[in-house]
This record gives C-alpha cells, sequence and structure tokens, in this order.
C-alpha cells in the first residue's frame, strides 16, 4: 500500500519542485495559515535554510494550537518479543537468542492492572514485527481488552498497510 502512495509521485519532478522555490516563495508560505504541496516544496527548498527560526517560530504555533501546552505521560506494554528482523539496533531482533514471548490475554490484563496502580492513563502498545503471531487480530483484539482502561492507547508496532490501519481506528473506536 506505501509503495502505491509513493509510486503516484515522480521523485525527480518533486525534487525539481523543491529546488525551484526561491525566497519569496518561503516568505509567502510562511504567511499562509493553510498549505498547499507547492507550499511545502517551498519550506524544504534550500531557500527555505534562511528561514529556520521562522520555520521554528511557525512549527511550535502549530503544535501549541494542535496539542495545547501539554505533556502527557505513557508508559509501554510489551505484547510481544517476537520478531522476523534482524536490526543490530533492537533487542527484538531474530538474531538474538532471547525467549520469545507474547501475552496471553490473562497476562495483559495482569500487566493493565500493574499499570493502572501506578497511575498510568496512556499507554503504548509494543510488539515485534511478527504479523503470523501480532498480527492484526491479535492487535484488535489487545486492544478491546485494555481499551476500556485507558483513555489513549497509543501503538508500536510492525508496519500495517491502509487497511489494517483503518480496521484499528474503525472496529474499536466505539468500544467503551
Amino acid at each position: 500500500m506505501f509503495q502505491q502512495v509513493f509510486e503516484k509521485y515522480n521523485w525527480e519532478d518533486i525534487s525539481d519542485l523543491i529546488n525551484s522555490k526561491a525566497s519569496r516563495d518561503v516568505e509567502y508560505a510562511l504567511q499562509k495559515k493553510t498549505l498547499t504541496m507547492n507550499d511545502f516544496a517551498a519550506l524544504l527548498s534550500p531557500a527555505a535554510s534562511a528561514y529556520l527560526e521562522s520555520l521554528a517560530i511557525k512549527s511550535h504555533e502549530l503544535t501549541l494550537k494542535r496539542f495545547g501546552n501539554t505533556i502527557q505521560m505513557y508508559i509501554p506494554m510489551y505484547l510481544s518479543n517476537e520478531c522476523q528482523n534482524i536490526c543490530t539496533y533492537c533487542g527484538f531482533s531474530l538474531d538474538n537468542k532471547i525467549k520469545r514471548t507474547t501475552l496471553t490475554d490473562g497476562q495483559i490484563l495482569n500487566e493493565v492492572e500493574v499499570i493502572k496502580s501506578l497511575g498510568y492513563d496512556h499507554i503504548l502498545l509494543v510488539t515485534g514485527e511478527a504479523n503470523k503471531t501480532v498480527g492484526i487480530d491479535y492487535l484488535l483484539h489487545a486492544i478491546r481488552l485494555i481499551k476500556p482502561y485507558f483513555s489513549n492507547i497509543s501503538i508500536e508496532v510492525q508496519p500495517l498497510d491502509e487497511e489494517d490501519y483503518q480496521k484499528l481506528t474503525r472496529d474499536t473506536y466505539y468500544i467503551s
């Protein structure tokens, strides 16, 4: 799915667009409330390097507008350390000779009890990249189990296709 998105664009054309932008394009984009692809290209262009301070200010304003002046503390819940990849930086790497575990329903609920006792209301679900054991069905089930206990659930899992991301949001949205 992601490949299809990237195939919509020709990198040479995008690169030419970015490199064609001048200072006036950057200044124009910085003044706008809603940005187009052309404006975004201007903000990425070499001409924008002279406007880094203005870019930082605009970015900060948009971040405050969107998220407010808040910090949310979360705690990770490791649902599984099973992984099919070999990444040198990761403890879940397939070539690491460690005991592999994927939490059962009971183990998930035990973790929830401990996490809630620590006062957390925001959780990050973490897995390795193992679609066969912690694929979309497992993730949906885990989210349904824990959603009643947390006001915010984030995920850090294997790449999914657009349909699976839609399924995650659609199928878990109305669970209370």
